[in-house]
């Protein structure tokens, strides 16, 4: 490969990166990244918003079944974070031709692995809902929606490829403009099927579908361009064990770990089909509301994972451990001050999703959200030391976390309270338990962590403040 050099725009940001005050690198990288977040969050939250114009169960089907397809998109995020890592920390050292080839290895394991799950996955969707529990009126109404979401993740998978490339060089302004673009194709196009034309759920799906297509067609002439300094190569993308080994064993931790805890959600809302469509669909709901503002205090998960990464391939140890406090604070802030606002005007917000005569609904929504809110808290803190973890090559503690969050917390707490027939009020008291414990086995693990840091280093690098 020709030795690349880099622009002076982006020669300084990855001297920032490297050298510039954090307190102000951190901000300024994750902010394009928080409105990105916010605005795949207004996806969702638009269609729900939508879909409520046309009926519960077709609400209750769109909350099943995105946690199937977040589920799905879990193995494009894997491989996304485990090629930003060592991408991240090449490109931190200046080793540009290492950061080319795992980006070209990470862009092919993703399309390979998104092509098989997905062909298996559409292959068996009608089973799989029944499987998961999925009630009939929500397969009858949610079935085309389910085929159309699953063909989009594996277009999301070579997105979160290309994104978490963006990401391990710092570009966050990039990913801000042209998902501003793809939220503007897919409000226009969800609003002219449903209002306009008067479709039904399947059209809300085609609507992301074209948003992610067009996001991607501009992501591969820019991952394919000759001025890009990861820029991608047909010859690099040959499977060779040295090269996709190190990928594979970084990113299957986290996308099992992400698999199993949205395969989870899906358990849960299988399990809340005990209750009926209408508590799934006010489950959903609720947790969408919470996740507005949890959304922009987990965000900083995606820039922290770049920055150490960078650091620590610069050998800066003290700078990726202080990348991690700086970021946990800010996450913490922002969360906090969330919890407030979106208490605040909940009783404004709930009118978006139901007429104020459906008062068993708007009961519904108004009991979980009561507890369910503290995970904007929880969940921030999770996500951002699992953020640490990740960048610091520890991966299997993100797996872990998941795990432990999932299968020892959530699914028997859910089932303890169904048993104990205390109503659907369950399903808040199980999101506030086990968010709330998985945090804290979180900081145990941070504090073992950081001690060990500072006593015996990382790897060859040694703690020096």
């Amino acid at each position: 490969m020709q030795p690349y050099a880099l622009s002076q725009r982006e020669s300084e940001r990855r001297n920032k990166i490297l050298g510039g005050n954090l307190w102000k690198v951190i901000p300024l990288l994750t902010l394009p990244l928080a409105v990105y977040a916010l605005f795949n969050y207004l996806y969702g939250f638009f269609d729900l918003i939508v879909v409520s114009f046309i009926g519960k169960n077709e609400v209750a089907s769109i909350v099943f079944i995105d946690e199937i397809k977040n589920a799905i998109a879990a193995f494009g995020v894997g491989i996304a974070a485990g090629g930003t890592v060592l991408v991240a920390r090449s490109y931190g050292a200046g080793n540009f031709d290492d950061a080319r080839r795992n980006a070209s290895a990470s862009f092919a394991i993703a399309i390979l692995v998104a092509v098989i799950v997905v062909l298996v996955v559409l292959a068996f969707g009608e089973g799989i809902l029944r499987l998961l529990n999925a009630p009939p009126e929500i397969i009858e109404v949610g079935l085309g929606y389910f085929n159309i979401q699953i063909i989009t993740t594996a277009i999301m998978a070579i997105n979160s490829v290309f994104i978490g490339l963006e990401k391990a060089k710092g570009n966050t302004s990039l990913i801000l403009w042209l998902n501003i673009v793809a939220m503007i194709v897919k409000l226009a196009l969800t609003a002219t099927f449903v209002f306009g034309l008067g479709k039904g759920t399947e059209y809300v799906a085609l609507a992301t579908l074209i948003a992610q297509s067009s996001l991607m067609v501009v992501g591969l002439i820019i991952l394919f361009n000759k001025n890009n300094s990861l820029r991608l190569s047909l010859k690099l993308m040959i499977p060779k064990k040295t090269w996709f080994l190190p990928i594979l064993s970084l990113s299957i931790p986290v996308f099992a770990g992400k698999f199993l805890f949205s395969m989870g959600k899906v358990l849960v809302n299988s399990m809340a089909a005990f209750y009926g469509p209408l508590a799934v669909a006010a489950f959903g709901i609720t947790m969408k509301i919470s996740s507005s503002v949890g959304t922009l205090g987990q965000v900083f998960e995606d820039s922290e994972i770049g920055i150490i990464g960078q650091n620590l391939g610069n050998r800066n140890l003290k700078r990726a451990r202080d990348t991690y406090l700086i970021s946990q604070l800010y996450s913490l802030s922002i969360s906090i001050l969330g919890i407030i606002l979106v208490s605040s005007f909940f009783d404004r917000i709930v009118p978006l999703f139901t007429d104020t005569n459906d008062t068993l609904y708007q009961a519904m929504l108004t009991d979980i959200f009561r507890l369910e809110r503290f995970s904007m808290i929880t969940s921030s803190t999770i996500a951002v030391i699992t953020g640490m973890f990740i960048g610091f090559k520890r991966t299997n503690v993100a797996f872990f976390l998941n795990i432990i969050r999932l299968f020892i917390f959530r699914l028997p707490s859910l089932l303890i309270m169904i048993n104990a027939d205390i109503g659907y009020v369950a399903l808040g008291y199980t999101m506030l338990i086990s968010n709330t414990m998985t945090a804290i086995v979180a900081v145990v693990f941070l504090i073992i962590f950081l001690k060990r840091l500072k006593l015996y280093g990382y790897m060859d690098l040694r703690y020096l403040g």
